[in-house]
């Protein structure tokens, strides 16, 4: 996978945040930073909680663009700072569920391996501009520090990936440490991705 086809799996989620697009086969999920998805519509956590409780409207869409995809909140981490979105219910959201998997199906990202720990690695983030900056992710373990001679985080960053040299997604940007993906992850979900 190239950076060109990385950037296809770039979208915007809920007011200002980003995300991306991963696979799991025939399925697709939208991983974002947890503190992109809009507080307000977390239900507080019950056993009685059914999807329609966790399902999000106008939450996803293209980068730069107004969301109007629906999606159905997975994967909620506040301590790691990742969550993750699927489609919504079929149930009474046939045309949301169609328009998700339609909008998700046109590119995504693999899963990459991890730095070892202690290790830097040359890396690369969307800027806001749309353009492609290398950077060093180090990893410490769990979280993936960028360093670069210049300032590339910016706000409105968030949730965007950190991608290695192949294009393959290792991390995410998020409000100090990016979380690395195959450390952050829930393992039921990193067991199904598609890997590089």
């Amino acid at each position: 996978m190239t950076l060109a086809v990385a950037m296809n799996a770039v979208v915007q989620v809920g007011g200002g945040g980003r995300g991306f697009i991963v696979r799991a086969g025939i399925d697709r999920f939208v991983v974002t930073a947890a503190h992109c998805v809009p507080r307000e519509g977390i239900p507080t956590p019950h056993l009685s909680n059914d999807a329609s409780d966790l399902t999000f409207e106008n939450i996803i869409g293209p980068l730069g663009g107004e969301p109007t995809i629906w999606g159905e909140l997975c994967v909620y981490g506040l301590t790691d700072d990742i969550a993750a979105f699927c489609e919504p219910a079929v149930g009474d959201l046939e045309d949301e569920y169609a328009q998700y998997v339609a909008f998700t199906d046109a590119a995504a990202l693999v899963i990459g391996d991890r730095p070892d720990v202690g290790t830097e690695t040359a890396a690369f983030v969307l800027s806001l501009d749309g353009a492609w900056q290398r950077c060093i992710a180090h990893n410490d373990g769990r979280f993936l520090h960028i360093s670069s001679p210049d300032r590339i985080i910016e706000t409105g960053m968030s949730g965007s990936p950190i991608v290695d040299e192949s294009g393959a997604a290792i991390g995410l940007i998020s409000t100090g440490n990016g979380p690395s993906l195959t450390a952050c992850l829930p393992p039921w979900l990193l067991r199904r991705l598609d890997r590089a």
